[in-house]
């Protein structure tokens, strides 16, 4: 039997589906993501309404959560993984990242829709790799559906809704963040 590489999930929600994945471990509200002390990859969803480029005005994030952002991206140097955030995200500026197809030293981001691991809408999103291969990197590309739709189906979703993350879209995000050189 071979051992999976254990990773660790920082800010996650509580029912992420990462808690059913063997060798993940959860950092979420009651796990501080402030409390790992690296020593193996990551996969990193920082707290995104405080660095939204579109939704930030009317966000209200908790005291230190756009601190958050920033603790990932540096844990992203130091233990190499992959950081997950909104597309346009003001967390890239702030914190030095690549933007999609630039390159910085390790780090290099990509652009994907989470639609195509079965999100019920496109949900775009930016992927800051560290440390992993490009040439590891299959996206499962898939035709999109209308921009109406997507609006009719964002208004019928809860908060929590919004935000998870689908198991399909963990499983390829822990089998990169597996694959850290």
């Amino acid at each position: 039997m071979t051992s999976l590489r254990t990773i660790a999930a920082l800010c996650v929600a509580a029912n992420t589906p990462y808690r059913t994945m063997p060798g993940v471990e959860c950092y979420d509200k009651r796990r501080d993501a402030r409390s790992f002390n690296g020593g193996m990859p990551i996969i990193c969803h920082p707290p995104c309404r405080a660095w939204s480029a579109f939704l930030r005005h009317q966000a209200k994030p908790d005291p230190g959560e756009s601190e958050l952002g920033l603790f990932c991206a540096e844990r992203l140097r130091e233990c190499g993984g992959v950081l997950e955030h909104p597309a346009y995200s003001r967390l890239f500026d702030a914190a030095k990242l690549p933007r999609p197809l630039e390159r910085s030293s390790d780090l290099w981001t990509i652009a994907v829709w989470q639609s195509w691991w079965g999100y019920p809408m496109r949900k775009g999103t930016w992927l800051c790799f560290s440390r992993v291969d490009p040439a590891r990197v299959e996206v499962p590309y898939r035709m999109l559906n209308d921009r109406g739709a997507d609006r009719i189906i964002f208004k019928g979703m809860s908060r929590t809704q919004r935000a998870q993350t689908t198991p399909a879209f963990a499983d390829w995000l822990v089998n990169l963040a597996r694959s850290v050189e």
